[in-house]
C-alpha cells in the first residue's frame, strides 16, 4: 500500500514538476527515470532493465507532428544512437535503444529540432 502511495505522489511531482519547466528524477531497483521541458517540449528518459539486459527509452513531446528532430544517445562518453527521428501524428517523437550494463552509468539524450536549442535530457543510474 505504501509503494502505491509512494508512487502516486511522486507521479503527481513528475506531472508538476513537467509542467513548470523543471525536472524530477526517480529511481528505483528496476529503472530511473528523468522528466522535464525544454523550448516547448516536454520529455521523458528512462532506463530500466529489460529481457536480462538494460534498455535506455526516450519520449519527447512536441508542439506538432512531422518536426524533425536530430538525436544523440550516450552512456558515459559512447554514442550509443544517432540520427534523425520524425514526430508522429501526435507530435511525440519516441525511441528505444540497448545500453551496456556492464558500461558507464551516465545517459545522455540530445534532441535538437530543425530550427531551435538542443534539448537535453540525462539520467544516472
Amino acid at each position: 500500500m505504501r509503494k502505491k502511495v509512494a508512487a502516486g505522489v511522486v507521479g503527481i511531482l513528475a506531472v508538476a514538476g513537467v509542467g513548470a519547466g523543471t525536472w524530477v528524477a526517480v529511481a528505483d531497483d528496476d529503472g530511473t527515470t528523468a522528466r522535464g521541458a525544454c523550448g516547448g517540449a516536454a520529455y521523458e528518459l528512462t532506463v530500466e532493465e529489460d529481457d536480462g539486459g538494460l534498455e535506455l527509452s526516450y519520449e519527447l513531446q512536441s508542439s506538432g507532428p512531422g518536426e524533425v528532430w536530430t538525436v544523440e544517445v550516450t552512456q558515459g562518453d559512447a554514442t550509443v544512437l544517432e540520427g534523425e527521428r520524425t514526430t508522429d501524428e501526435d507530435g511525440e517523437l519516441d525511441l528505444d535503444a540497448p545500453v551496456d550494463e556492464g558500461g558507464a552509468t551516465a545517459f545522455r539524450v540530445t534532441a535538437t529540432p530543425e530550427q531551435g536549442e538542443p534539448c537535453v535530457a540525462s539520467a544516472t543510474r
